[in-house]
């Protein structure tokens, strides 16, 4: 081999070993784009989930707030209009819909799917990540559970029997049935005592009877004679036992309804700390009880003569389990519930409608009003517990 073959073939060589480097070199270039797309996809991947689990978060989280505020009370300043869901200044009433979630943020909306009772809620709420990248929106109806199915139709009813003494007055302008007893009804010996029904010589009679507190009214029965407004003696009352009688009005036995419909359950040690002042509230007060200076389905202390201003009534539910007494000036909007007999003294003010469940006469005296209230009674409805309503949880 002559010196030209041996320089041929170097070059050769050389060559063929550049075209191998450049290749391997364009081989690791692609692996390192590739691997580096990898990458940056995955990264992209974990940060699209972080922030989607963020805004998830966030609308869980103001769900969760919307759902504790609105069961206790989805209008708290009675403006008849849902509540906002976030209190930022502490005063206990909600005054916007947007709120923080750490690093995140969340708009809550509300709708009244009732007719305008706020019974029913659907519950809107939008989370949003920290750079606003990211949204999810969940869907949520609450429902309030009607914690007296059957409304009293007269302001007083008596399983057994009923004596009402002192300068007692039952008011119903929206019927004329004032007392309905399953036993012997004494209105007693007052001459003040007595029972009023609307008027049908007042100009807006009969419509009056469907507007509640409306209608004129004029004595219907006194200590000398019972009118047809008092059902006494009624074997389809007193025949029943105290737990079907209760059943009547809550639709479930005592002891069910206190463990699943109570907000509040007390003693009648804590009536002032508990019960003055409750508002759409179901309360149990355990053992026999005496109702002093309190006000009860009100926002406000009512005193003296004074009545409660409709926008701050919120009516509540009562339940002596035990005998009541009275005295002083207390003032209840809603129903009262006695399981037991009852006795009054002092100054005694009922808007809605009294129950007495006793197995002896209750007697009613002092200065005893009541006045029924359909519309008083019908406000209870906020007082029970809310549920979520199944079926009706979205996320998307």
């Amino acid at each position: 081999m002559n010196i030209g073959d041996l320089y041929r073939s170097s070059n050769q060589h050389g060559f063929i070993t550049m075209v191998v480097s450049l290749s391997i070199l364009m081989l690791s270039t692609l692996v390192v784009f590739n691997v580096s797309s990898s990458i940056l996809l995955e990264q992209r991947i974990v940060s699209n989930q972080f922030r989607a689990t963020q805004a998830f978060e966030a609308a869980d989280a103001g769900l969760a707030a919307a759902i504790t505020y609105l069961k206790e009370d989805p209008d708290q300043n009675s403006d008849g209009i849902i509540d906002a869901v976030f209190d930022t200044n502490g005063d206990g009433i909600g005054d916007t819909n947007n709120a923080a979630i750490g690093t995140a943020s969340v708009t809550v909306s509300t709708s009244d799917l009732s007719n305008g009772d706020m019974t029913i809620i659907e519950m809107t709420s939008q989370g949003f990540s920290d750079d606003l990248s990211a949204t999810q929106t969940i869907i949520y109806t609450l429902i309030s559970i009607h914690p007296l199915p059957n409304t009293p139709e007269n302001p007083l009813t008596s399983r057994s029997g009923a004596i009402i003494s002192g300068s007692a007055t039952v008011h119903n302008p929206e019927g004329h049935s004032t007392i309905w007893s399953g036993g012997d009804i004494d209105l007693g010996s007052n001459n003040t005592t007595s029972t009023e029904v609307p008027d049908i010589g007042h100009p807006g009679y009969p419509a009056c009877m469907d507007f509640s507190m409306t209608c004129e009214l004029v004595s219907a029965s006194n200590r000398l004679s019972l009118g047809v407004d008092v059902i006494e003696n009624d074997s389809s009352l007193g025949a029943l036992t105290p737990d079907e009688f209760f059943q009547n009005y809550f639709g479930m036995l005592p002891t069910t309804y206190r463990a699943a419909m109570v907000t509040v359950d007390t003693v009648p040690a804590n009536l002032s700390i508990d019960v003055h002042l409750a508002t759409h509230e179901v309360i149990w007060i355990e053992g026999n009880t005496t109702f002093g200076n309190i006000t009860i389905g009100c926002t406000t202390a009512v005193t003296g003569n004074n009545v409660c201003p409709a926008a701050n009534i919120k009516p509540s539910i009562v339940i002596v389990n035990g005998n009541a007494s009275f005295s002083g000036t207390p003032k209840i909007y809603g129903l009262l519930f006695v399981r037991g007999g009852v006795s009054m003294s002092g100054s005694t003010t009922i808007y809605g409608g009294m129950v007495i469940g006793g197995n002896t006469s209750s007697s009613a005296g002092g200065s005893l009003d009541i006045w029924y209230s359909s519309a008083v009674l019908s406000g209870t409805r906020l007082a029970g517990p809310s549920t979520g309503s199944a079926g009706t949880w979205r996320d998307f």
